[in-house]
């Protein structure tokens, strides 16, 4: 069977160019308890790699009702208000104290020297993805896809897709980078080749069997590796 080249990468963000997963985690613990909702580190830890929007509603539901049928905790506040305080603290993060995961910047430069086109396709909003790239040097990364804008979130191969036709490249001839096993689901489903870096504390999620390669890092990341996947001349 002929592999197909890969013309293109396509990036997850959080966890992957960016140590932001454990803010995530700290920032929706909380704004949660701030509603009187307790979310225990498994919650936060399954739900690695999802939209905000689509966890908000789930998470809601353990509101407490208050007494004698008044508002639940923080029942004035919308679930796009409860995410934006989410992610306000996020990008509070990002511009203070963002700084690349290792091999990112290597990597990101490798891809060009190969002439492989970029993109981002991430969970968090657009104006997160925006504030990473602007902390992180990636300006050039001109194609940036949010999940929330999709129908549909990872592990759906909805952002994938998107992220494949703005770049004006088959899925299949597109590698996807991914540290969470829901990203890997996603960029399998849309039929992309896929590298895993996992996060260590989900390292043993059976989800990571699905990528073509697991590294431990990008820093792994060299010319040997990519040939493997696909990526033709130099």
């Amino acid at each position: 069977m002929t592999v197909v080249a890969v013309e293109a990468v396509v990036l997850d963000m959080d966890g992957l160019l960016i140590d932001t997963e454990p803010v995530w985690r700290v920032a929706s613990a909380a704004v949660f308890a701030g509603l009187g909702i307790v979310l225990s580190e498994q919650d936060l830890l399954d739900s690695t790699g999802q939209p905000i929007e689509e966890l908000i509603p789930v998470w809601r539901r353990r509101s407490p009702e208050g007494v004698h049928g008044a508002p639940a905790v923080g029942a004035r506040l919308s679930d796009d208000e409860v995410a934006d305080l989410i992610v306000d603290q996020v990008i509070a993060h990002v511009k203070a104290e963002g700084e690349p995961m290792p091999g990112v910047t290597a990597a990101v430069a490798r891809f060009r020297r190969y002439g492989l086109r970029l993109a981002i396709a991430s969970s968090s909003p657009r104006r997160l993805i925006d504030a990473v790239c602007d902390r992180l040097g990636l300006d050039g990364i001109a194609v940036r896809c949010s999940a929330m804008d999709e129908a549909r979130g990872k592990p759906a191969p909805d952002v994938y897709l998107t992220a494949a036709r703005k770049l004006g490249v088959a899925a299949a001839a597109c590698l996807a980078l991914e540290d969470s096993p829901n990203g890997v689901a996603s960029a399998k489903a849309a039929g992309m080749r896929c590298v895993a870096v996992p996060d260590p504390l989900l390292a043993g999620h059976p989800r990571y069997g699905e990528a073509d390669l697991i590294l431990r890092s990008l820093t792994d990341l060299d010319d040997a590796v990519l040939r493997h996947l696909g990526v033709q001349g130099r």
